[in-house]
């Protein structure tokens, strides 16, 4: 798909922050980069212009290719990034390095400058990558691979696996790997077992790519758009068909709020000996949902629910009634997946003075915003997002006068 892009859609003033990356958008300027081949699919999903680390797909970075015409947009690829500075064919590379210049060289014509950098490609590859037919020389082409390219590749380059990106600076790269795949096929056996088919059930073919410039980014696709969606109210009410059990004890509940690096934070749950650990982002920052839900646990106004997005998964954390109004069920679970993280009994109360304890506690004396705030502009004084801290501090629940004591301070702290 091609989407829009405009100079609107840029932030005033991004900040100069480093993120740790190893997937995603690329958001600085790709000069450490640059000039590269890009092994990409046309295209990409919301979601992969929105991630940020990954177990499963590291190396698999999104990088728009700016169109012309009457509206300029960027046309986003995904895939993997081979740095001809990477090469360790040390021929291969002075050739490939010479095209940026012709190129640039609009003394010639398009055919002549076309026959050159060809030429320059058939020194590196042999006759393997070749310009496509229909495509211009503008930074940011297509080739069509020969059968003895990925052989090729597999022997000399290596791909990017993780990055700093600086949306306000540099894109530096702080891992990297062998090419691990002698043929198309292999690219496309792995690219496609860890992504799956499309809706028609087909695969999405991989195309290389010189990339010299002409790059574009989607910045929209970190704002608030696809960020949190606010409570819910689930429709399960199990205290209308069932009563707790004589005898049940609550679980032993802990709450423990993590600061991480580079955007991120972790909220571990844990009722009695299960732990759940819930990765928290900055794009998708969910801390006035944590209150808000607090909040209604606190006033019994119940069931309540909301999600929180970890950039690949989303995490739901539930509270239903039961036939005990002082008690009440928590739930974790993912979204999409019949798979329940955590589970149990507790104290409506506790859960709710647990949580406010730990939100003063955290923002009080863990949390860092050089890790946190990462985006935005600091000239938006509508945006909380940049003043997190004080928002939640100066939340009406969390400055009541039992904030930082009450129950809580008998209940256990998750590890």
């Amino acid at each position: 798909m091609t989407l829009t892009w405009s100079k609107s859609d840029q932030p005033k003033h991004p900040q100069a922050r480093d993120i740790k990356r190893n997937c995603g958008q690329l958001l600085g300027r790709l000069d450490e980069l640059l000039p590269c081949l890009y092994i990409a699919q046309y295209g990409a999903s919301a979601h992969d212009l929105r991630e940020r680390e990954t177990q499963t797909t590291q190396g698999l970075f999104a990088v728009g290719a700016r169109t012309g015409g009457d509206r300029p947009g960027v046309a986003p690829r995904v895939g993997l990034l081979l740095p001809l500075s990477l090469c360790r064919d040390e021929k291969a590379r002075a050739s490939l390095l010479e095209i940026p210049a012709l190129i640039e060289n609009h003394q010639s014509s398009m055919s002549d400058r076309r026959r050159a950098v060809q030429a320059k490609l058939d020194e590196a590859f042999g006759g393997d990558l070749r310009i496509e037919d229909k495509e211009g020389l503008d930074g940011f082409f297509a080739l069509q691979p020969g059968p003895g390219l990925f052989r090729r590749l597999h022997e000399s380059f290596d791909y990017v696996t993780e990055v700093l990106d600086n949306p306000a600076g540099l894109v530096r790269i702080t891992g990297s790997s062998r090419f691990d795949w002698r043929s198309y096929g292999e690219l496309m056996e792995w690219y496609h077992g860890l992504r799956g088919s499309d809706r028609f059930g087909t695969w999405s073919a991989l195309t290389p790519f010189f990339v010299c410039g002409n790059t574009g980014a989607l910045h929209s696709y970190s704002t608030e758009r696809w960020a949190r969606s606010g409570l819910g109210r689930p429709a399960e009410e199990p205290a209308r068909w069932f009563v707790l059990r004589p005898g049940l004890a609550d679980a032993q509940l802990g709450i423990r709020l993590e600061m991480g690096e580079y955007g991120w934070a972790k909220l571990h749950l844990t009722l009695d000996d299960a732990t759940a650990t819930i990765h928290l982002s900055e794009v998708f920052d969910p801390f006035l949902e944590l209150l808000a839900w607090g909040r209604e646990i606190d006033e019994g106004d119940l069931p309540v629910e909301m999600e929180i997005d970890e950039e690949g998964q989303e995490a739901v954390l539930t509270v239903l009634r039961t036939d005990d109004p002082q008690r009440v069920l928590l739930r974790v679970t993912r979204k999409y997946e019949s798979t329940i993280l955590l589970e149990g009994v507790v104290a409506r109360a506790t859960l709710a003075a647990a949580l406010k304890a730990e939100l003063i506690r955290f923002f009080t004396a863990a949390f860092d915003p050089q890790h946190w705030d990462l985006r935005g502009d600091p000239d938006d004084i509508e945006d909380d997002h940049l003043h997190i801290k004080d928002t939640v501090l100066n939340h009406p629940w969390l400055a009541t006068a039992d904030g930082a004591n009450g129950p809580s301070s008998q209940v256990s702290e998750a590890p």
